[in-house]
């Protein structure tokens, strides 16, 4: 019994080793990559329009702040947009509100191509599952997209967390925001089309965020 537990702790080992050694050129080329862009990346961090308005101290691979694009554009051409940054961890994501309507930038929906519909996880029961049951996680079928929220279903309880986390604050819808071709990038054939169909999203161009978000302003 001792024999085959040696051998087997022998061959575990000598497998790891071979994966270790064959990722290991890769993790060491990825290192000397981020070495070398070190000084843009702090740069660009550094000189982000958020970072400016929200100081904040920089840490090895830290990237501009999640809402920075967005932020920037609408800083940067004095668009009326509230923005709420509302949670004391500076990671987090804040609010942006213009007059009732939240703007949501967080791209929280996928394409289930099979049901031709866009979907959210955003407060899926199987979320819970997953943090409350760590021995069941094999059990949970992540292909199963029943239990996702629907458009209407994700915008209603987006906000109800919108009025939890904000008081004294009223906003009655929500619009989000998505690159045209980080759609036909990431998601499925179709997703856009069926996209365009929906009245709570706006698909933008590359690099026209600021016009499209003027654009919302001038027509709402």
């Amino acid at each position: 019994m001792k024999i085959k537990e040696c051998t087997s702790k022998v061959g575990d080992f000598i497998i790891f080793s071979i994966v270790f050694l064959f990722f290991l050129p890769f993790f060491l080329l990825l290192l000397l990559f981020k070495l070398i862009t070190f000084p843009i990346d702090y740069v660009k961090y550094k000189r982000s329009r958020y970072q400016q308005d929200f100081p904040h101290k920089y840490k090895w691979l830290d990237m501009p702040h999640i809402d920075n694009i967005p932020y920037t554009a609408i800083k940067e051409n004095n668009l009326p947009i509230e923005y709420i940054k509302w949670h004391e961890d500076y990671e987090f994501a804040g609010y942006f509100i213009y007059k009732d309507i939240l703007l949501d930038f967080s791209l929280p929906f996928f394409f289930a191509k099979d049901k031709g519909l866009w979907l959210s996880w955003f407060g899926n029961e199987e979320d819970e599952t997953l943090e409350n049951n760590d021995d069941e996680e094999e059990d949970i079928d992540f292909e199963n997209t029943d239990n996702c929220l629907t458009v209407e279903e994700a915008k209603s309880l987006i906000l109800e967390t919108f009025h939890r986390n904000i008081q004294g604050r009223d906003c009655n819808n929500v619009v989000f925001f998505y690159s045209r071709k980080g759609v036909e990038k990431n998601y499925d054939e179709g997703g856009l089309e069926k996209m365009r169909e929906l009245d709570d999203f706006i698909i933008y161009e590359k690099n026209e965020l600021p016009k499209v978000l003027k654009q919302f302003v001038d027509t709402h």
